[in-house]
């Protein structure tokens, strides 16, 4: 069993603060949260269109580097803080990232915060791939 760890540029330096992007093993990538947040560790706008667009944009990051878009997608786990307050706004994102079938699987989760008080939204996805 090969395991490939997956650090792109443009993404934060994750293997830096202990935990990597993503691993390729056994033809999956499995991906850590992505959040709305620059290579610099800036969290990209205060509302939650502005923080899942760049979160999307950190999760193509990672597909690319394992020659995959957000296509190849079959799962999406959507961490958002306050759902009811957020959903129109996450959904706005979603239908422009998704606008054609077929959609990926989609779990919305709300908890109470995440990892940092600024961070309205966490994805991660499910891909497989081939390498």
């Amino acid at each position: 069993m090969s395991r490939e760890v997956i650090q792109p540029d443009g993404l934060v330096d994750a293997q830096g603060i202990g935990y990597s992007h993503g691993i390729v093993e056994d033809g999956t990538l499995y991906m850590s949260g992505q959040v709305g947040w620059d290579e610099h560790f800036e969290v990209v706008g205060e509302d939650i269109q502005s923080q899942t667009r760049k979160a999307f944009e950190n999760v193509e990051t990672l597909l690319a580097d394992v020659d995959r878009t957000l296509d190849d997608v079959r799962k999406v786990t959507a961490h958002i803080v306050d759902p009811p307050a957020h959903r129109e706004g996450f959904f706005e994102v979603w239908n422009e990232v998704y606008a054609d079938q077929p959609y990926p699987c989609l779990t919305i989760l709300g908890p109470h915060k995440l990892a940092q008080e600024e961070f309205l939204v966490e994805l991660e996805v499910e891909v497989p791939v081939e390498k």
